[in-house]
């Protein structure tokens, strides 16, 4: 089972999109190095689906 996934790859699958996201991240919803992050020569940030979830399935909340 995959727990991370490139960001366009989670737009695909998820039907957000990129400008959503980034919002999110902006305004801190969603946490660099917990939700989002971007591995050492990658060409864009990955999403851990995990924490995404977590964070979702608590309306959202970053606590």
């Amino acid at each position: 089972m995959l727990t991370t996934v490139p960001l366009s790859k989670y737009c695909d699958l998820s039907g957000e999109k990129i400008k959503a996201i980034e919002r999110r991240i902006e305004r801190g919803y969603w946490v660099k190095g917990t939700h989002v992050f971007k591995p050492a020569h990658a060409r864009e940030r990955w999403v851990d689906l995990v924490a995404i979830s977590e964070w979702a399935r608590t309306s959202g909340s970053n606590s």
